[in-house]
């Protein structure tokens, strides 16, 4: 477990309303492990959907990320495209999340229905991978030469067993984020897509940033997982959803409380005890001591 430095304290397991791209200049420089975001797409004709100027948005990264950090953005489209365009000198790969839902029915006599998204992966030295592995079947792997059989030194050839765990693929599948309880944001992402990710890059105890967190879904995968969160969300241009007012700001305070609260110890051990953490305990305190 990484020991925090006292500089980034003060952001950690918060949720900021600004701008990121000035928000992220408060940053210290290499503070950060993972930059995990659903950047707005560009796909549609809301304000909010506009896509944020990737010249700039690039410049902060690269200052902020570790070395050995992983800079993971979800992606769709043509944003893929450009996405991945914007900085060929640190793109890797890219995982593709296979939905439960199709969308694009308007199109569907003219175009395929859309059933998966893009998540690009950047860095500059390898980071942490933890494969999130599954279990299958074990299986015989057939005769293979220069293998030890039981007796030092003897390499002759034989039956390898496998275990039955798979490594995973580049495609990997999650329900959308409907299926998880209530949506706040129109792109809102599950939070099963979040901790998957998050175990996959990092380890207990780092920090993760989303830097346009929207409702919080990354937020609540990273406390759940263990990590310590940085949220920023501009909270403009998306004042109506579903015919109500919202807050998102408030939306991830919501999420973030409830999750705190059924949060397991060993879990509230490893993360940074954030003023906004305290700020909760200490509301659930007053809210049990009036109950009494």
């Amino acid at each position: 477990m990484n020991t925090i430095n006292e500089e980034i304290k003060p952001f950690l397991n918060t949720v900021f309303q600004a701008d990121c791209l000035e928000k992220m200049k408060e940053l210290p420089s290499k503070s950060i492990d993972m930059i995990l975001c659903d950047l707005p797409y560009g796909t549609t004709q809301n304000k909010w959907d506009s896509v944020i100027p990737l010249d700039e948005l690039w410049k902060e990264y690269l200052r902020i990320i570790k070395d050995n950090g992983a800079i993971v953005l979800t992606s769709n489209g043509i944003f893929t495209a450009q996405l991945i365009m914007s900085n060929t000198k640190y793109y890797k790969y890219k995982w593709v999340w296979e939905k439960s839902k199709a969308t694009n029915f308007l199109n569907s006599k003219k175009q395929p229905l859309r059933k998966h998204e893009d998540v690009c992966v950047f860095y500059k030295k390898q980071p942490v991978y933890n494969p999130q592995m599954t279990e299958g079947d074990a299986y015989d792997k057939g005769v293979r030469k220069n293998q030890l059989t039981g007796s030092y030194g003897d390499f002759s050839p034989a039956h390898v067993q496998s275990d039955g765990m798979r490594y995973p693929t580049d495609v990997i599948y999650f329900k959308t984020a409907e299926s998880e309880g209530e949506v706040f944001h129109p792109t809102q992402k599950p939070v099963e897509l979040g901790r998957y990710l998050i175990r996959t890059y990092t380890n207990e105890g780092d920090i993760v940033l989303d830097n346009t967190c929207g409702s919080g879904s990354f937020l609540v995968a990273a406390m759940m997982e263990g990590r310590n969160f940085i949220g920023i969300e501009k909270n403009e241009d998306v004042a109506r959803f579903k015919n109500k007012d919202i807050d998102y700001i408030e939306v991830c305070g919501m999420r973030v409380k409830n999750t705190w609260q059924f949060l397991d110890e060993e879990k509230r051990s490893i993360i940074y005890y954030s003023e906004l953490l305290k700020s909760i305990d200490m509301h659930t305190l007053v809210e049990e001591s009036q109950n009494e």
